[in-house]
């Protein structure tokens, strides 16, 4: 297929209260039309091993995967 597919990084999300009392994780997901993941991350390590597993995934369907991190972009617009 080769089809650009991103993995998008969002931090600043937060469990439900009721899940790890509220805390705030990092989300890793990506999204093909007939594939697709997300990966809620506690650690930097998560992170790391979410991207390679959805990278793997992407690769496997043959297409190509691009990291997108908005981490920083929500931290900046938030600040606004």
């Amino acid at each position: 297929m080769k089809n650009k597919v991103e993995i998008i990084i969002e931090g600043g999300q937060n469990y439900a209260l009721s899940v790890k009392g509220g805390a705030t994780y990092t989300s890793v997901g990506y999204s093909a039309s007939s594939y697709g993941g997300v990966s809620p991350c506690d650690t930097e390590e998560d992170v790391q091993r979410a991207i390679g597993h959805a990278k793997e995934c992407i690769k496997e369907a043959g297409d190509i995967p691009v990291v997108v991190d908005k981490r920083q972009e929500r931290t900046l617009t938030s600040f606004f």
